[in-house]
């Protein structure tokens, strides 16, 4: 890669899953590459990680999550946290450091689940699926099983292990912590949000149903629901949303249009002034101030110049997690 680039070319280094993660030549790539002057940008990808938070169906934010390497778990002594979700990579090689992986040292990292998490506590052994002829593995243990042979050896290279939480793990909510994060007296604060997976049951875990007496009465509502005042709805002209779209998936006209916003906007037809004056300001908040107005407002170039701070471009943003955020009460 780096040699393409000292001879002038622009280089596209493609890695499996995500080249952040559990890849080393992509970081000392770019960092030599930024150490001779040459610009260099990690960009993301689809992680084994991601591929299992699709497949076993958990959501980090509910309970937290915890990812180790299995190996570093044993060197450091870390304690897991049986509170929360917790991954654990490369456990079909715990205490290799070469290539050749075997996995005779598997049973150290037993003792270490079955210290914090006990002997009947269900697990997941899981490997997404890498090619369209593959399969995805998702088999379910409790901790005692990963002593058998039989098991233990389907374990390799490619194995991930994924803990759920246990029940009962975490300390009640605390009423005077609720009352001042939460702003309410109640003391039982609800944290499982979503239906428990199947392969989950075994483990005890608070269970939701898909439609529960809440999820009843807002389906029961949707009939006679009205748009909010208040709801920032997306504008903005064909050109504008066009031009946007063309901008997050184009390198080459983002970098374009850092350089000189003046010159790719006089080149995009159809945008309205406002659009115009939003776009030659060059940052998020000007954006989404013409992209989602508020109902009712009049915008004005000199209202655009206003938002743009960190805390107005966000400032949408912030709504859309705020309502979307994990806790019932």
């Amino acid at each position: 890669m780096l040699n393409s680039v000292r001879a002038g070319e622009k280089v596209l280094g493609i890695f499996y899953g995500h080249p952040g993660v559990f890849v080393s030549p992509s970081r000392r790539a770019l960092a030599i590459a930024r150490e001779e002057g040459y610009e260099a940008k990690m960009l993301p990808g689809v992680s084994a990680e991601d591929y299992m938070f699709a497949d076993l169906e958990f959501d980090p934010a509910t309970h937290g999550c915890c990812a180790y390497e299995a190996t570093h778990i044993l060197l450091k002594n870390i304690p897991l946290d049986t509170s929360i979700n917790n991954i654990i990579w490369q456990v079909g090689g715990v205490g290799v450091t070469k290539i050749d992986f075997e996995n005779s040292k598997f049973k150290f990292l037993v003792d270490r689940l079955e210290k914090d998490f006990g002997l009947d506590h269900k697990v997941v052994h899981y490997i997404g699926a890498v090619l369209p002829q593959s399969a995805t593995v998702k088999e379910v243990y409790t901790i005692s099983d990963l002593r058998k042979p039989e098991v233990a050896t389907q374990f390799n290279a490619c194995s991930t292990l994924y803990v759920p939480p246990r029940k009962g793990a975490a300390d009640p909510f605390p009423a005077h912590v609720v009352e001042q994060l939460l702003g309410t007296t109640t003391s039982k604060v609800v944290d499982a949000l979503y239906p428990v997976a199947q392969w989950d049951l075994g483990n005890n875990l608070p269970a939701v149903p898909a439609y529960g007496p809440y999820e009843q009465k807002v389906v029961a509502a949707m009939g006679d629901h009205t748009t909010p005042d208040d709801y920032r709805a997306l504008a903005g002209s064909p050109a504008m949303q066009q031009f946007m779209a063309e901008l997050a998936l184009r390198p080459t006209l983002q970098a374009k249009y850092r350089a000189s916003p003046q010159a790719v906007v006089d080149a995009t037809p159809g945008l309205t002034d406002l659009e115009r004056a939003a776009l030659l300001l060059n940052a998020a908040g000007p954006v989404l101030a013409v992209m989602k107005p508020r109902a009712g407002e009049v915008m004005t170039v000199d209202k655009l110049k206003e938002s743009v701070t960190p805390s107005a471009a966000y400032l949408f943003i912030f709504i859309v997690i705020a309502a979307a955020a994990h806790i019932l009460v």
